[in-house]
């Protein structure tokens, strides 16, 4: 027969798991931060070079195409991976919370995590705008010089437009719980206001 206190977690035992469980979102968090900021830097750096002048521009315009594509893909195995990593820290923070919970930690870094800046700016959203950006770029050299400008420019802007689509509901969906918080929390302020009834 097993005892009710052999089943629960010592704290001590909690305290290992949450602080390996912050050590992992850190991890995350970072090279996610430092991913996002690389990204567009290499691909500015390296666009640049290949078109800083004419004679390189003429000696890789038979490659652009393939150059383009292959950032294209690059990229998008990047912004797949950038998903991934989202969803990870998403339910870290929520096991994070959890955690807090039962261990009494009431200012923790999960329970205590602001929330995004107008309840929609995030780092969801941040990497929404610049994968989408970097893969337009990269579109746009695939296209630029084997179509013309005007339609590298069309795919280009589509290409943002719907990588920007993706992440941004996909955001609203990680964010439905601090939204519908937020939402109850204006009614019961609302409510504040009415007068009560007799």
């Amino acid at each position: 027969m097993s005892n009710g206190d052999e089943d629960t977690p010592k704290p001590e035992n909690l305290r290992t798991v949450y602080s390996e469980l912050c050590n992992s979102y850190r991890a995350i968090d970072d090279f996610r931060t430092k991913l996002l900021g690389f990204l567009p830097l290499a691909t500015g750096a390296g666009i640049f070079f290949l078109v800083i002048d004419k004679g390189k521009i003429d000696f890789v315009q038979p490659y652009l195409q393939s150059i383009g594509v292959f950032g294209f893909v690059i990229t998008l195995g990047l912004f797949f991976y950038e998903f991934y990593g989202i969803k990870k820290c998403t339910h870290l923070i929520r096991a994070g919370k959890a955690l807090e919970e039962k261990l009494n930690i009431d200012d923790g870094q999960f329970t205590k995590r602001p929330p995004g800046v107008a309840g929609l700016i995030n780092e969801p959203l941040a990497a929404g705008v610049i994968y989408p950006a970097v893969l337009a770029a990269w579109t746009f050299i695939a296209l630029a010089f084997s179509q013309s400008q005007i339609a590298a420019q069309w795919w280009a802007t589509r290409v943002f437009f719907v990588g920007f689509a993706v992440s941004f509901f996909y955001n609203l969906l990680l964010i439905k719980d601090d939204i519908r918080d937020a939402v109850d929390r204006l009614q019961d302020w609302l409510k504040s206001f009415s007068k009560p009834t007799d």
